[in-house]
């Protein structure tokens, strides 16, 4: 499949949710499912407390492997 890359607008997105939506209501499709993930408990702690740039620095360093 060759794909051309283009710059998604909220035109666009409208039209392509249009077009999913008519899909769907003729049968041709499925209405995509939700992707639902939840927090690990060390994520629902940061969340809950909130992150100090320091550490959300840090965690960014481990993460990706480069210096900030």
């Amino acid at each position: 499949m060759n794909m051309k890359k283009e710059e998604l607008t909220y035109e666009i997105l409208e039209q392509r949710f249009k077009e999913q939506d008519r899909l769907i209501a003729e049968g041709k499709m499925q209405k995509p499912q939700r992707v639902i993930r939840d927090f690990t408990p060390e994520e629902r702690k940061e969340f809950d407390n909130g992150l100090t740039i320091d550490e959300l620095i840090y965690k960014l360093e481990k993460e990706y492997g480069f210096k900030l």
